[in-house]
This record gives structure tokens, C-alpha cells and sequence, in this order.
């Protein structure tokens, strides 16, 4: 049975990473900022850099409120812009795993390439579908949008698909 479970385990994460990379891959139209606040975000390259959110509510397509749990050590899914000189980085915690990517404003969009990630085994099954539809959700970003002011405190995406992602701001990690 510890094989079974094992191999069970590994083909978990193997589904959860190749839906991980096809998700990614959808990122090729980037995200039209909507409102002021993220039209001003998307002028220029730095914007988002040294900021981190954390996802606080998932609404699907048809209204309902998708749960959104936080991993076994009680870290909620986060998404972080770095940047340093002319590299411009996102990672995070997707639910069970961390993962680390690229992302660029460029021509008025956001795109958000994110790739790479650990590989840990994501049980209940739930938490693996959502860990995959989050990564899957940041390469299908149709707008994005922020709050008014110097230091925005809650950032949206609305997924192509009709979802609509909310974050709100947490501690800024450190400028390099």
C-alpha cells in the first residue's frame, strides 16, 4: 500500500505541475489594466515591485465564493513582484507548494509567467485542484485593477475565464 500511495502522491504533483505550465502558457495577451490607480501601475516596469499580497477571496464566474484554505503550516496563497535592476520576478505559495516566475508591464498589460515550483505532495485533493487553477489564473489574467493611492492596499484580477482573484497588500518584502 506505501508504493501505491507513493506513486499516487507523485502523480498528484505531476498533474498539479503540467496544469501549472499549460496555465502559464495562456499568459500571451497580458492583463489590460482597468481604473486609474492600475493604468498608472502598468506605465511603469517598477510599480508592483517590493509588494506582496495575499489572496482573501476567489469569486467564480457564477457568483459563488470558492473556499480558499491556507497550507498545512497555516501560510496563505501569496504572490509577491520583486525587482532588481532589470529583473522583475513574482513568487509565492500557491497552497502547497512555492513557486517563482517573471513578470513584466509592458505596453500598458501585465503578464505573469510563473513556471517553476516545488513539488510537494498536495492533499486533500481540493487543495490541489486550487493550488492548480490559482497557477493556471496567472496566465489567464484578462484585467486587473487596484485602489486609489500612493501605496494601493487590494489588488484584483478577473480571469478570462470570469473568476475574479482579490488580494490584499501584507508586508512588503525588503528593497535589495
Amino acid at each position: 500500500m506505501p508504493n501505491f500511495l507513493s506513486t499516487r502522491s507523485r502523480l498528484l504533483c505531476l498533474g498539479v505541475l503540467t496544469a501549472a505550465l499549460a496555465g502559464c502558457a495562456g499568459s500571451i495577451g497580458g492583463a489590460r489594466p482597468e481604473g486609474a490607480a492600475a493604468a498608472n501601475a502598468a506605465s511603469s516596469a517598477d510599480s508592483l515591485a517590493q509588494t506582496s499580497w495575499e489572496l482573501v477571496r476567489w469569486t467564480q464566474a457564477g457568483g459563488a465564493l470558492r473556499d480558499i484554505p491556507h497550507g498545512d503550516n497555516g501560510e496563505p496563497i501569496r504572490l509577491t513582484f520583486l525587482a532588481q535592476g532589470k529583473q522583475y520576478q513574482v513568487n509565492g505559495f500557491s497552497g502547497c507548494n512555492r513557486y517563482r516566475g517573471t513578470y513584466k508591464l509592458e505596453r500598458g498589460k501585465l503578464f505573469i509567467d510563473a513556471p517553476a515550483m516545488t513539488r510537494m505532495a498536495c492533499n486533500p485533493p481540493e487543495r490541489a485542484r486550487l493550488e492548480a487553477d490559482y497557477l493556471r489564473g496567472l496566465g489567464v489574467i484578462d484585467t486587473f485593477t487596484l485602489d486609489s493611492g500612493g501605496a494601493p492596499r487590494h489588488l484584483t484580477f478577473n480571469l478570462r475565464g470570469g473568476d475574479v482573484l482579490e488580494f490584499e497588500r501584507r508586508q512588503d518584502p525588503p528593497t535589495p
